[in-house]
């Protein structure tokens, strides 16, 4: 017997999550529906990752989530089961914010399993609570100074190479580093009236969001270096710095690491400034300049905070270029 027998005097034995399953089964009572079914919906719906490093977040995550419940029923699911997660994390000394993208690959299938599958129950891993979040916030990124980056851009031309083409593009565009090194010559505008980059998803990178896609003017060290880089060989503007053999989606890791300790091993850079700093840094000079909010949102591929800015097509051209010449420092 599944269940076994005991005498009156004894406790009744526990049924596991999986003999119950089963004994449902044996006596007709309808099939519950399991944590495998709710991924195998997510994903036929379209809504699973996209892009092998996306897939081997979504993969830890969930791997992580059964080894703590083993593919149980959504109804059995519960609370004490994320708290179980968010514990096995910190154990491993994970941080919050890492915590919080495991807990955005899990929460999701689980929706859609009680949205999809009709179930009539809350989803147990909504607002689980992290320990000391509060206190593991991301370190702020510092701004260059201006003398840092006159410095950089000078030693970027000195040099005058692929790599330091890169650093001089970021320097001067508010771009992404993978938005940059993923950049097809195609989309590169040296001859137009406003040189101008567009930034838009191919077959070697995603972007970050549909916020993402934009052109921005090329000023600058930027207009140098993409102006060196189009001579080059290859569909990509920096096509020795793309993988021989793409695995799925392009990561930009490797290469952010040697040109920050780049920076660093030549004092270019102090401690908390990253090759990401670039972004706060024009974020900076277009205040400076007193650039509307929403044009400097738009040449950094941020979302805007009102419905109203939603409207029409934006900024032009000439008028973004115009508040970026204005940023440049000689």
């Amino acid at each position: 017997m599944i269940i076994g027998t005991h005498e009156p005097h004894e406790p009744p034995p526990v049924v596991s999550a999986q003999d119950k399953l089963t004994l449902d089964i044996l006596y007709g009572a309808p099939v519950p529906k399991l944590l495998s079914d709710a991924k195998d919906k997510h994903f036929a719906l379209g809504k699973g990752p996209k892009g092998k490093v996306a897939k081997d977040q979504f993969e830890r995550a969930w791997g992580l989530l059964l080894e703590i419940t083993g593919d149980i029923s959504l109804d059995h699911l519960k609370r004490e089961h994320g708290n179980e997660f968010v514990n096995r994390l910190m154990k491993r000394g994970v941080g919050a914010e890492t915590i919080k993208r495991y807990l955005s690959q899990v929460r999701p299938v689980i929706t859609t399993g009680i949205l999809e599958f009709e179930l009539n129950r809350t989803n147990p891993f909504e607002r689980l609570t992290i320990p000391n979040a509060d206190e593991a916030q991301r370190k702020p990124r510092k701004p260059f100074s201006n003398d840092q980056l006159q410095a950089i851009q000078a030693v970027c031309r000195a040099v005058n190479d692929e790599r330091r083409w890169v650093i001089a593009m970021l320097s001067d565009t508010m771009a992404r580093l993978a938005e940059i090194v993923g950049l097809k010559k195609q989309d590169v505008y040296l001859d137009a009236d406003v040189p101008h980059i567009v930034i838009r998803p191919n077959e070697l990178r995603r972007l970050k969001n549909k916020n993402s896609a934009r052109v921005v003017p090329l000023v600058g060290a930027a207009l140098w270096a993409a102006q060196q880089a189009i001579r080059t060989e290859g569909d990509f503007l920096f096509q020795s710095l793309i993988p021989k053999r793409s695995t799925g989606d392009f990561n930009a890791n490797g290469i952010s690491s040697a040109l920050n300790k780049w920076l660093k091993d030549n004092e270019l850079a102090h401690a908390g400034q990253t090759l990401h700093s670039f972004r706060h840094t024009m974020k900076d000079r277009l205040r400076d300049v007193e650039a509307p909010k929403e044009l400097s949102d738009r040449i950094g591929g941020w979302a805007g905070q009102g419905v109203g800015e939603t409207y029409g097509q934006g900024h032009s051209l000439p008028v973004m270029q115009r508040y970026m010449l204005r940023t440049l420092l000689c």
